[in-house]
């Protein structure tokens, strides 16, 4: 096989493999339930919480989103942020309030540079 047939192949493997790295890539501006998503998973991380089962999140109709999760000691994580009020979220790990407060000013915190 010559060089220029060769060409196309590794053209149309290039574009391939292109495509899952593309998928693999987190939005940079998320909707609802994945902000709430990530401000939970900030929160346990920064609070240094054992996480055994990472929440997972569902959104209801009226975009009240929920998330349920578990630590290594088998407490339960719940995060709830109602449709009342959407820019907050309050995140409970075995049936204490381990934080209540403002979903983008946890975003914002992470995205700074840890000094």
């Amino acid at each position: 096989m010559t060089r220029l047939a060769l060409l196309p192949v590794l053209a149309a493997a290039l574009v391939l493999s292109g495509c899952s790295q593309l998928a693999a890539i987190a939005p940079v501006g998320g909707n609802r339930l994945s902000d709430v998503r990530y401000a939970a998973n900030d929160i346990l991380v920064r609070e240094g919480v054992d996480v055994l089962t990472a929440p997972v999140c569902t959104e209801a109709s009226d975009k009240a989103v929920t998330c349920s999760g578990e630590t290594f000691d088998g407490d339960a994580i719940t995060v709830e942020s109602s449709a009342d009020d959407q820019t907050r979220l309050t995140i409970t790990v075995g049936g204490s309030v381990l934080f209540e407060g403002v979903i983008q000013d946890v975003l914002d915190e992470a995205m700074r540079p840890a000094s």
